[in-house]
């Protein structure tokens, strides 16, 4: 699959950089049985080359990627990367504490890359669990993406952006449009269990990211290892993916910023499937083989006949091309418009946003609409009150009644008759499948599964959090939270009265309505304690947190004997499922870091869980975890 062109534009009104358009050429490649984004420029060529600090010593884990793609690679221990990329690319790399740097190609197949300094990079603050920390007294695995990087790039979600910038994070697409990808931290952490990492969005632990837009990011830190992630206890196993969203500046400036990206996607490397004569031939030397005749359709007497009653066309004279048929170019278009500000008091980020995802099959697409306020206000030197809202709603088209193995859509694109037309103006429903007795063979018209029926999702999501801070001391402060998720998904699956005069029949219009409803509600409160002694330096948090959760699950099936009605009312019920479930979760957080003149790093910290779903008696764990750091580079010898 493949974004063949794409434009970007970014329209920054008073206070912002101005004008910038830029173009982004994007290919995907069909896998057999599955679809796997890769993201391939034209005329791409391998790349090789080494990152070097200032003192010509490699650096590892630094992020080399092609500028206005998503196409990224990290480099070794001994700083050697390798990169396709086509040969007047611009190569952007980037490392925490490095300034960043950009190498044209230039035609070069070995590029030997020197990073200095950034100015003021020792002090980056980066977002851990429950506060931040300087990026130099970091002891754990903590990698941080900007939000500026995130919203340059020409994905649809946020997820896809990790894949190629954070080291030890693989991002694998599922697919159909709205649909997440699969993202995993160092690998899997459990065969049977969900192996997907924790999501935490302005402090709230939350789901996926489908809904979720990537220009309301400020910035992005994943945990990776034990160290980092033990704070958020048993739901960190497999890692936690930490957003934080933006606000407005204290600046006394209003800024309004304009970001569009519009691009096509389409199938590029399609397989070399047999032709009509080609098949027939197949078909004449396989039986042979077996000793047995050619399938009845292909007998001369059959095959010279018209391809449907009143047709000219015969059997003979038709070469489908069920790729050309089942894929097609699909429009990617993204926008959204953000007013921020503020002042000594108060400060605001708003933005409103529209992304939309037409699929390379027929009858997929995805559709998003989302709004999104902050704001935060100082209520004389002690009280800070302020909230994050976000509402979307989404409409995705896909087919959830797809079959595995050899009976997928893409199984049956492949193994189509290529002398079958695609449409038949005299079957009920008007298309056309195979007569496994006729044609001895039975893959399912795979334009016909997919635009037989209807499959439309609707999902509604909000996500608000509401805090209250309070300075007790210049070294200590208390912090309350509040937060609501909630989102409700519908689903209304329809297929009509059909006959194909073949393989696929329906004798009864199949109805299926199923919604999911959750509601999880957050409270939480904290203290932090941050004080330095002459060299010595503490930082103390204190967290109370509980978090509950509510879901309900309707699922209705039934048949109607007629094609004008498409809801349940009246219907004959083939089968109703409704469940209630009532999750809770209590916890007791404790952290503490010292560092003795920024050189030798102690953190320790303790999380105490208690989950409703746990097994009687086995309610309760603890997860401790403890790392040291000694910068040794700040010593003389």
């Amino acid at each position: 699959m493949k974004i063949s062109t794409a434009t970007e534009t970014k329209l920054v009104f008073p206070g912002g950089p101005g004008i910038r358009i830029s173009r982004y050429l994007k290919y995907f490649a069909v896998i057999l049985l599955s679809f796997f984004n890769s993201v391939l420029i034209a005329q791409n060529t391998p790349v090789k080359g080494v990152v070097t600090n200032a003192n010509g010593e490699p650096l590892s884990n630094v992020t080399v990627t092609i500028k206005g793609s998503s196409t990224g690679v990290t480099t070794a221990d001994d700083g050697s990367f390798t990169i396709s990329a086509p040969s007047n690319a611009v190569l952007v790399i980037t490392s925490v504490g490095y300034s960043a740097k950009e190498v044209n190609v230039n035609n070069q197949s070995n590029l030997t890359i020197a990073l200095s300094m950034a100015a003021g990079g020792l002090d980056e603050v980066v977002v851990v669990g429950y506060g931040t920390q300087k990026r130099t007294l970091v002891t754990g695995a903590v990698a941080s993406v900007s939000g500026k990087t995130i919203s340059e790039l020409p994905v649809a979600g946020v997820d896809q952006a990790l894949q190629g910038r954070v080291a030890g994070v693989t991002v694998t697409n599922n697919g159909a449009p709205g649909t997440s990808p699969i993202v995993r931290i160092r690998g899997v952490s459990s065969i049977t269990q969900n192996s997907d990492p924790l999501y935490v969005i302005d402090g709230f632990p939350s789901g996926g990211l489908v809904n979720f837009d990537s220009r309301d990011i400020e910035s992005l830190e994943v945990l990776k290892d034990a160290a980092a992630a033990a704070i958020y206890g048993s739901r960190a196993s497999n890692g936690v993916v930490i957003i934080t969203t933006k606000k407005g500046r204290r600046d006394g400036k209003i800024k309004v910023t304009l970001d569009s990206y519009i691009g096509t996607q389409r199938v590029m490397n399609k397989l070399d499937l047999l032709n009509t004569d080609q098949y027939v031939t197949y078909e004449r030397l396989l039986n042979g083989a077996a000793n047995i005749g050619i399938p009845p359709r292909l007998q001369p007497a059959n095959f010279n006949q018209p391809i449907y009653a009143g047709a000219t066309q015969t059997y003979a004279q038709t070469n489908t091309d069920w790729q050309e048929e089942f894929f097609k170019p699909g429009l990617l278009t993204q926008h959204n418009v953000g007013v921020s500000g503020g002042n000594g008091v108060s400060r605001f980020y708003t933005s409103a946003g529209y992304f939309k995802q037409e699929g390379i099959i027929q009858a997929t697409d995805y559709e998003r609409f989302n709004l999104r306020l902050n704001s935060d206000h100082q209520l004389g030197k002690r009280f800070n009150i302020g909230q994050n809202l976000y509402l979307a709603y989404g409409n995705q088209n896909r087919d959830f009644n797809d079959n595995e193995g050899n009976r997928t859509k893409l199984m049956n694109v492949i193994r189509m008759q290529p002398y079958l037309p695609v449409y038949d103006p005299t079957t009920q429903g008007g298309f056309r499948g195979p007569n496994n007795s006729f044609d001895a063979a039975d893959p399912v018209n795979p334009v016909e599964a997919a635009l037989i029926g209807d499959h439309p999702v609707t999902n509604f999501k909000l996500l608000g959090t509401a805090f209250l801070d309070i300075t007790l001391a210049s070294w200590l402060k208390a912090r309350t939270t509040f937060g609501v998720d909630y989102t409700n998904e519908n689903l209304v699956d329809y297929t009509p009265i059909f006959n194909d005069a073949g393989t696929s029949s329906a004798a009864l219009a199949q109805l299926r309505n199923r919604r999911n409803v959750t509601t999880s509600i957050l409270f939480s409160q904290q203290l932090s304690f941050d004080k330095t002694f002459d060299q010595h330096h503490v930082n103390v948090i204190a967290v109370y947190e509980q978090q509950s959760g509510r879901s309900l699950a309707e699922d209705a099936r039934g048949t109607q004997n007629n094609n004008a009605v498409r809801t349940l009312s009246g219907a004959n019920i083939a089968g109703y499922t409704g469940t209630r479930t009532e999750n809770f979760i209590m916890s007791f957080v404790g952290r503490a870091q010292y560092d003795f003149a920024g050189k030798y790093i102690f953190s320790a910290s303790v999380r105490r869980d208690g989950l409703s779903v746990w097994a009687p008696g086995r309610k309760w764990a603890t997860f401790p975890a403890a790392s040291i750091g000694w910068k040794i580079d700040q010593e003389n010898f």
